[in-house]
């Protein structure tokens, strides 16, 4: 967490956006760059990346060439 108490900006995964949620800082916050939607939160990465992968775009068809399925 920073100096401020704010969320701590972590690497970029993707379409995903990671950060430190606020009043727990053992748990990760994953958000949907494209729709801005919050997908999960988790203290396990590997079960946020699970979760990212189950996420389902509303705005991913203007993002994608091909249509979603």
């Amino acid at each position: 967490m920073n100096a401020s108490g704010g969320s701590k900006a972590s690497r970029d995964y993707g379409v995903f956006r990671r950060s430190l949620n606020r009043q727990n800082a053992r748990l990760t916050e994953s958000t949907c760059k494209n729709c801005r939607s919050f997908v999960a939160a988790s203290v396990r990465p590997e079960l946020l990346d699970f979760i990212e992968k189950l996420h389902f775009c509303i705005m991913q068809s203007q993002f994608s060439s091909t249509p979603a399925t």
